[in-house]
């Protein structure tokens, strides 16, 4: 089902998330903090749930062996076309598959951007950590970016819109039904805390950083092509705000980086 929708999604994706306002702004908060010239140089990347390969194509320009993997045969094909001139490798493949996919210790570094983890139920999360500690070289990094549980923007929406059963739907545990092109899947959101105690064993907490503190969920972009000058206010506030990790919790994503010990 989860595959399904986002291979009927492919073809909008870069339309609705990648080139939108809100997509572009929440995705340079996250290139701010990697610093990507230095931190992905030279290094073997796994990314996870890659869809249309943005990230992997800004990557490969600084030299880095990436793999990027989704479950979506037709993000995938979107992601070689985009990067039909790249040497990055493809790879149509589950998150639950990784393991058995590749060989133990070969990745410097296991990425995933924009609630890629998100589709994983805890059960799946825990094996995952697993999997990424088989795969992963000593001192290796681990950069997520989660959708958190206590989006205080999103709860704002809501609350405006007298929409009151959605105010708290990031807080449900057993996911919530998500929607796209009429095929339902489960989205799980996870607290910064909930990703540390999972990932506690045989690896450091580097940092944790708000992505999207003020600059709203995507669903919100009609409002900010309407003002944009709303927007350009939330890009500089978050330019401030999101330097406390304290704060992490209530942005609509944030940035979790783990070292491998």
């Amino acid at each position: 089902m989860l595959q399904k929708a986002f291979n009927n999604y492919a073809e909008q994706y870069d339309g609705h998330f990648t080139n939108s306002l809100i997509g572009k702004a929440q995705r340079k908060q996250v290139y701010s903090y990697l610093n990507i010239l230095n931190y992905f140089a030279n290094k073997s990347i796994l990314e996870i749930n890659c869809g249309t390969g943005e990230d992997a194509k800004v990557f490969s320009s600084y030299n880095a062996n990436v793999t990027a993997t989704d479950i979506s045969k037709q993000m995938i094909a979107c992601a070689k076309q985009k990067n039909e001139n790249s040497s990055i490798h493809f790879i149509e493949c589950a998150i639950q598959d990784i393991e058995k996919k590749f060989n133990s210790n070969t990745f410097d570094v296991v990425f995933s951007n924009f609630g890629g983890l998100n589709c994983l139920n805890e059960k799946e999360l825990i094996q995952f950590f697993k999997a990424v500690t088989h795969l992963t070289l000593p001192k290796s990094d681990l950069v997520f970016v989660i959708m958190g549980t206590n989006c205080f923007v999103e709860k704002l929406y809501f609350f405006l819109k007298f929409n009151r059963a959605k105010v708290l739907r990031r807080k449900q545990k057993l996911g919530v039904e998500t929607n796209i092109n009429g095929e339902i899947f489960t989205t799980f959101y996870y607290s910064p805390k909930e990703l540390k105690n999972i990932f506690k064993s045989g690896f450091e907490i580097v940092n944790t950083k708000p992505i999207g503190l003020f600059v709203p969920p995507s669903y919100i972009e009609p409002f900010v092509r309407k003002h944009p000058n709303f927007l350009k206010l939330f890009v500089k506030l978050d330019s401030f705000f999101t330097r406390f990790s304290f704060l992490s919790n209530i942005s609509d994503h944030y940035l979790i980086h783990l070292k491998r010990i």
